[in-house]
């Protein structure tokens, strides 16, 4: 019988990153992708991540090197795509969930263990790897600093995309793409998946789930349900599909899905209840439509190992991430908060701010700024006054009130409870989507591209 012996040599590499703190001391080695015995290596000193490559690509080891914690337990797909479609021209697929890599067999589900190679299989269903790139990364937002910060680079680092077909006929023009950054100086990988449509019929998408992780449960307790214990600490997890809730990304998060795990049977926990099955994907947003050719993109994953429990000590860890992937956050002008009721007061704003040494006026809500305003009487207003400001070097910015009204029960939200209006954070608000949203967009754009 053939066996696979998969040994990884941390010790010397938890050594090497424990000898400087990379909060005080920035460590002086990159971000590397590479293949070296078969295996996948993404590596920049503070944080490790191993892939097979054959029989199809799975995650074997997921190492924070400043702690040496090890936190994978079993081996999950990399992605998992759920299609459905019933409508004329669009492919059916009655709601069936596929796999994107990953192997099956793994018995014992407390740990890692590969030794048995006829043991670990991809399944036919399952999207199986064809090929990789690598390259250096892109910026995500093409950004132009305008005022002084404190960063005004963007990250740096490597991105790694693996690409994976179906081999059942119904997927075969289903082409599905998922993409890591490993950034220089920071113990963060992003994640995302990316599902192209080259079919001629329209593709139905009702959930793609973007990282799915078998940890290492974070405490275990012999009774107890999932929202009782504690979720996984050693890393950090943050999407950019939250949406602004008391500007806490907690309350706002949507798509950090934390699950018992049934096949791991060897838990603790009597009745297999353990929270340490991570998935990441979007809860309320189902049916989404592909035409021939379009691509789908899901939300960005910033996956960020932590090597302490101490409060402080995470939101610097925190910081340094944001300052990192949104160099931006870092350029904070000061600025003169203005609820204005004429012209007039605007322009004795502006003179202020270049007599005090401040960078910009905001028009607070309540001001008499009125973006949905497209006469063009209220843009040559604002026009003038926007000259105004620049040529004395100050910006000039305002308040929109998109959500938290009413516009009516065709363009506003449905509570998912009671298929009404209504039941939003706020009471009621539009959806983006609507006619109402889409003009609301097209005015808003309008109102920014029309200055002199």
């Amino acid at each position: 019988m053939k066996t696979l012996i998969i040994l990884l040599f941390l010790s010397p590499l938890v050594s090497e990153a424990q000898q400087a703190d990379w909060l005080i001391k920035p460590t002086e080695k990159k971000a590397s992708i590479f293949i070296k015995n078969k295996q996948l290596i993404l590596d920049n000193g503070l944080v490790r991540r191993v892939f097979l490559l054959d029989p199809n690509v799975s995650c074997i080891s997921y190492t924070n090197l400043s702690s040496g914690q090890e936190l994978l337990r079993s081996i999950e797909p990399e992605a998992r795509l759920v299609f459905n479609g019933t409508s004329y021209n669009v492919l059916v697929f009655n709601g069936t969930s596929y796999n994107v890599g990953g192997l099956s067999g793994q018995k014992e589900k407390a740990y890692l263990r590969l030794e048995v190679e006829n043991n670990l299989q991809k399944k036919d269903s399952d999207f199986v790897f064809t090929n990789y790139s690598i390259s250096d990364i892109k910026p995500f937002i093409h950004w132009k600093p305008t005022t002084w910060l404190t960063n005004p680079n963007q990250a740096k680092g490597k991105t790694v995309t693996l690409e994976f077909i179906s081999n059942l006929p119904a997927l075969k023009n289903i082409m599905v793409q998922v993409h890591y950054e490993l950034y220089d100086g920071l113990p963060l990988m992003t994640k995302w998946v990316s599902v192209e449509n080259k079919s001629s019929a329209s593709i139905k998408i009702n959930r793609v789930v973007n990282e799915v992780l078998g940890l290492v449960e974070e405490e275990s307790a012999v009774v107890g349900k999932p929202e009782e214990m504690k979720k996984q600490h050693g890393i950090y997890f943050e999407t950019n599909y939250a949406f602004n809730n008391a500007m806490r990304y907690d309350i706002s998060d949507q798509t950090t899905h934390w699950k018992t795990d049934l096949s791991y049977t060897s838990q603790v926990n009597y009745n297999f209840e353990t929270p340490c099955l991570l998935e990441i994907y979007p809860e309320k947003a189902p049916g989404i439509v592909l035409a021939p050719n379009e691509v789908f993109k899901s939300v960005r994953t910033n996956e960020l190992l932590m090597d302490s429990y101490d409060r402080q000590r995470r939101g610097l860890m925190l910081k340094q991430m944001y300052r990192t992937i949104a160099p931006w956050t870092t350029q904070n002008p000061i600025f003169m908060h203005l609820v204005s009721k004429n012209d007039q007061e605007v322009i004795n704003a502006i003179d202020q701010c270049v007599a005090t040494g401040y960078e910009a006026v905001i028009l607070s809500f309540g001001s008499h700024l009125e973006m949905e305003d497209t006469t063009t009487a209220n843009l040559n207003r604002w026009k003038a006054l926007a000259k105004y400001a620049h040529d004395h070097k100050i910006l000039l910015g305002g308040y929109s009130l998109f959500s938290s009204r009413r516009i009516s029960d065709e363009d506003d939200v449905v509570d998912i409870k009671t298929g009404k209006p209504g039941g939003a954070f706020f009471g009621n608000a539009p959806c983006f989507g609507s006619k109402w949203g889409l003009a609301y967009r097209d005015k808003i754009k309008n109102f920014l591209c029309s200055r002199y």
